[in-house]
């Protein structure tokens, strides 16, 4: 039987954004939390996470950079955390490996051989999750199976094999899933000894969670000539995704980022491509030309109806953005309410003497449609 160490849950406070985050589990009074420099299978440095499933209660996560999120993790199941020395191992990977979450196995029964790991309050977006679950007391022995809800990949295994410390081996010292999560909706990892034999125990020693938020809208009205024709046959090439040709001799480009919610407006709405000039950045509550814009300029307007100024901003390398500073979120500045679909773009100055006698070129359009 393994020696269980009781932990007080390590909870640390919140904020929101950054969606990437590494997780140590088990006693680290007596193994300490792998430092800030260690990336582990994921090549994920920053700041790591302690974990207990000794309390089985929420733990708030801060980010790899240290910053507060409202981000928790929830164990629920297994027989605690234990930790054991192993020779063959030492520094960040005996800190991250040796003190581990005890799965248990099947013969202890409920809830032996099981634990669920809930994290909760993620943004949407696509996750890659590496669970690490190798025995440190008898790795070529036991084994355990990693599957998260909603993976393509499936229930896959870790171990048993020897491992002799760093890199870290997929199969051996731990498992990859990827999975994508929608607004509101939690990432579930289930780890498990279910169908081994009753001899075999089961470890979670900690996770890495690696986040790519989806982009809260979609670029539509292209410059291409796949939309409305540019002005003067100064279309982009197709598939760029810009706007027209400006003088520089490419269109420029408006995405967004972040989490399109009015409850937790994150969006930051990014021009790029164009002079080094003035650039408004503005909202419309239709689109012009029925998606496919109107000649404006030497571009194309996209957003109309009602239209609202969100900001003016001066490019440097081409580039800008909205919001910064001190500038009010888009959903404030814009008076957006929850299910309502508003529409971007950006209008610049290009003064060059080029297409039109016109001196702007504007962006393609951005759509994004707000959740409460």
């Amino acid at each position: 039987m393994r020696l269980l160490i009781s932990v007080a849950t390590c909870g640390l406070a919140s904020l929101a954004q950054a969606q990437s985050f590494n997780i140590d589990c088990g006693a680290q009074q007596t193994h300490p939390l792998p430092s800030s420099t260690y990336g582990a299978a994921a090549g994920q440095a920053g700041v790591w996470n302690g974990v207990s499933t000794t309390s089985q209660l929420a733990v708030a996560l801060v980010d790899i950079l240290g910053n507060t999120t409202p981000v928790t993790i929830t164990p629920v199941g297994g027989f605690g955390d234990f930790a054991i020395n192993n020779p063959n191992w030492s520094g960040d990977d005996d800190l991250l490996l040796e003190d581990a979450a005890d799965v248990g196995n099947t013969s202890l029964g409920s809830p032996g051989g099981s634990i669920t790991w809930t994290v909760a309050g993620l943004a949407a977006g696509n996750y890659t999750v590496y669970t690490y679950a190798i025995a440190p007391d008898f790795p070529q022995t036991y084994y355990t199976k990693v599957s998260v809800t909603g993976s393509a990949e499936g229930q896959l295994q870790v171990g048993p094999a020897l491992w002799n410390g760093s890199p870290h081996v997929q199969g051996v010292t731990y498992q990859r899933h990827t999975v994508s999560i929608a607004a509101g909706a939690n990432l579930t990892v289930i780890t498990d000894t279910l169908g081994t034999p009753g001899t075999n125990y089961g470890t979670v020693n900690g996770f890495q969670i690696v986040g790519a938020p989806t982009a809260p809208g979609a670029g539509f009205c292209f410059g291409d000539g796949a939309s409305t024709a540019c002005p003067c046959g100064n279309n982009a090439a197709v598939g760029a995704g810009t706007g027209c040709l400006s003088s520089l001799g490419n269109g420029a480009l408006l995405v967004g980022s972040g989490v399109a919610s009015i409850a937790n407006d994150t969006v930051a709405l990014q021009g790029s491509g164009m002079p080094n000039s003035s650039a408004l950045y503005f909202q419309g509550s239709s689109q012009s030309g029925a998606g496919l814009g109107v000649a404006f300029g030497d571009g194309l307007r996209c957003a109309a109806g009602t239209v609202i100024r969100l900001g003016t901003k001066t490019n440097a390398g081409g580039a800008s953005q909205y919001p910064t500073g001190a500038d009010q979120s888009v959903s404030v500045r814009g008076a957006v309410t929850a299910g309502a679909t508003r529409n971007y773009q950006v209008w610049y100055r290009n003064a060059a003497a080029f297409c039109t006698a016109s001196t702007f070129n504007l962006t393609n359009g951005y759509s994004i449609t707000w959740a409460p």
